[in-house]
């Protein structure tokens, strides 16, 4: 049960966060709303002394929210849980107990999924009318502006002014000027944005309110797809022709350069965000055009693209901190937007891929975490370490949704199948374990459990297991059948730390400690071709999105990009302080990202001319 501090100590985010946290049951969807009223009903009637004297005065609106929220937990039905939690909540608010009033609203969200966010801003905003110590305040308002943000995020714009307000409310209760002025400048832009939103329903033409929605959407969030809508529509004639270009999304090399030109023009009429903004979008169709282009066609696309990446190298390598100790490892969502990360400081931590600004850190890992998938809807995060412990996170609320027990030693691979209906993991404690993402059972193990699993993955089709072990043999499974497939041993007995396989599932990759990538076939574990230049041992390995390069990742502090084909080293990046754990491609294999035992993330340019169908040349 979660601990209530009375009268003298006040332990609000603490108490939330950790509750957050040690979510495990989260499983339940919220009970129907003629349940709830039912189970209301009943609890009026068995204490219907204690609801009259709620009704009386604060005292008794105290005792009675502290008798439910300490029975919530001995109810059998959920729809009797949810109405002891969620009166506990009201009533505390209203008598301006905080502590009990979040600590029933984390009660809430740790018991149910998909919680509305509605009873997150009725708490605060109760609290906020209700008498608050500077403490409380503090403590409150910090919960409330980061669910204003949050909202804001999810475009919930009136939500978000609303939510704005209410930390305005409490920063003068906290007697505090600097969250006042933040507060006051986030419910200007908030209502801004609705107004724009409300003036678009009946005039989708307006440009000033097409004008603030795209330079929100463009120099605030960095999202040119939903930018350039409002950029067609907006008041300059320039921006309106390059936006329009934009969306028509030409196909052929000339086409494509023509639209990077129109950026690049502006680029060069501007200054601050939108001139770095204007380069980037510049640079990418340059890129892009360099992926098409045939013969002479891929001169001035190619030149251009090398004339911004030299003159401008602060674009093509962004550095993001957070972590307080090593990253282990990286993945970015399927759509390009969401990037996440696990480490050392036991935490995983979600992050805007086109600012760079972490949205959010989830806790509740209580060890290293060091593995990461997410599912194809980048709604679900699957992360593990060194607790044992699988857990499944729901994104937009930071809540843990399940936990999946069954190892008994550190969890070190994860590998997510393309459908995300299977979760394939290996530990040292010797065993490899398929789940259904959807019971969260575990269907079977693989293996005689004879030694410590490093690393594991699924080929895209499902019907193949591959397990990469501590003394350097990597096994292949029959997924339905559990029978060994072939073995590849070609690593000695160095520890496999990564393993991935090409989307054909006839051709496997693999780093270990003995400083090497090594392809080979999946069927017959003939070894292929072997990739030297790593001075220390490579942990990560991975194709890019059109199978024609080879990224990797060492503790030699590099990352790398490999010809696929040939072996042959094209590209390295250097700048992290330490080792890097992890390295991924964006989806469209035009940016990487790395993370580094030096406790950051960077993100680097791909330069254009490795882009598909450029000549294969090593760039320095």
């Amino acid at each position: 049960m979660i601990a209530i501090v009375h009268r003298t100590r006040f332990v609000i985010v603490t108490t939330l966060l950790l509750s957050l946290a040690e979510s495990t049951h989260a499983n339940d969807p919220v009970p129907p709303p003629a349940d709830i009223k039912v189970a209301v009903e009943t609890l009026r009637d068995v204490y219907e002394t204690d609801y009259l004297a709620a009704e009386i005065d604060t005292r008794g609106k105290k005792g009675l929210a502290l008798k439910l929220f300490e029975g919530a937990p001995k109810r059998k039905t959920p729809a009797m849980i949810f109405a002891c939690y969620n009166e506990a909540r009201q009533f505390a608010a209203a008598a301006g107990e905080a502590d009990l009033a979040l600590a029933a609203l984390a009660a809430l969200q740790k018991r149910f999924h998909a919680l509305p966010v509605s009873l997150s801003t009725e708490t605060v905003q109760a609290l906020a009318q209700g008498p608050l110590s500077p403490t409380q305040a503090e403590q409150v308002s910090k919960l409330a502006f980061q669910w204003a943000q949050q909202a804001l995020e999810r475009e919930e714009y009136s939500t978000a002014a609303n939510l704005g307000k209410t930390v305005l409310v409490l920063a003068k209760k906290a007697l505090d000027p600097d969250l006042s002025a933040e507060a006051r400048a986030f419910v200007t832009r908030s209502e801004a944005l609705a107004s724009a939103v409300e003036t678009l329903k009946t005039k989708p033409d307006d440009a000033p309110a097409n004008d603030r929605l795209a330079d929100y959407w463009l120099v605030t969030r960095g999202r040119w797809d939903s930018a350039l809508k409002y950029l067609v529509k907006g008041s300059d004639p320039a921006l309106i022709q390059a936006a329009t270009q934009d969306l028509l999304r030409p196909r052929m090399a000339k086409e494509r350069t023509a639209v990077g030109e129109l950026w690049h023009k502006l680029a060069k009429a501007t200054t601050g965000e939108r001139k770095r903004l204007y380069l980037e979008r510049a640079w990418e169709w340059y890129a892009a055009a360099v992926t098409v282009a045939k013969d002479d066609d891929d001169l001035k696309p190619s030149e251009r693209a090398l004339e911004i990446e030299r003159a401008n190298p602060d674009l093509f390598e962004r550095i993001l901190h957070g972590h307080t100790a090593a990253v282990a490892a990286i993945t970015v969502s399927r759509d390009g937007k969401t990037l996440l990360s696990v480490g050392n400081d036991n935490s995983v931590r979600v992050w805007d891929s086109a600012t760079g600004k972490l949205l959010r850190t989830l806790e509740g890992h209580t060890d290293w975490v060091g593995s990461v998938v997410l599912g194809p809807d980048a709604r679900t995060a699957y992360t593990a370490g060194g607790d044992n412990t699988i857990r499944v996170w729901d994104l937009a609320s930071g809540q843990v949704l399940k936990l999946l027990e069954g190892h008994t030693v550190a969890v070190r691979g994860l590998a997510l199948s393309t459908d995300g209906k299977l979760l394939l993991s290996g530990s040292s404690d010797r065993s490899i374990r398929l789940w259904d993402t959807a019971t969260s059972k575990e269907i079977r193990k693989y293996g005689d459990e004879s030694e410590s699993i490093e690393c594991v993955a699924l080929s895209h089709d499902g019907n193949r297991v591959f397990a990469g072990s501590a003394v350097g043999i990597i096994t292949v499974y029959d997924r339905k059948s559990g029978d060994v497939v072939t073995k590849f041993d070609k690593h000695g007995d160095s520890l496999v730390y990564t393993l991935t396989v090409s989307r054909d599932g006839k051709t496997a990759i693999s780093g270990a400690r003995d400083k090497t990538i090594r392809v080979w076939e999946v069927e017959t574990g003939k070894l292929l071709r072997t990739l030297n230049g790593h001075t220390e041992q490579v942990y990560q390995v991975m194709l890019s999105p059109d199978e024609k390069h080879l990224l990797s990742a060492s503790y030699d502090k590099s990352v790398r990009i490999w010809d696929f084909g040939s072996g042959k080293e094209l590209k390295k990046y250097e700048g992290h302080r330490d080792g890097v754990q992890g390295a991924c491609y964006a989806p469209d294999g035009r940016s990487i990202y790395s993370a580094s035992w030096d406790k950051t993330l960077r993100r680097w340019r791909v330069p254009a001319v490795l882009g598909s169908g450029a000549p294969q040349k090593k760039i320095d």
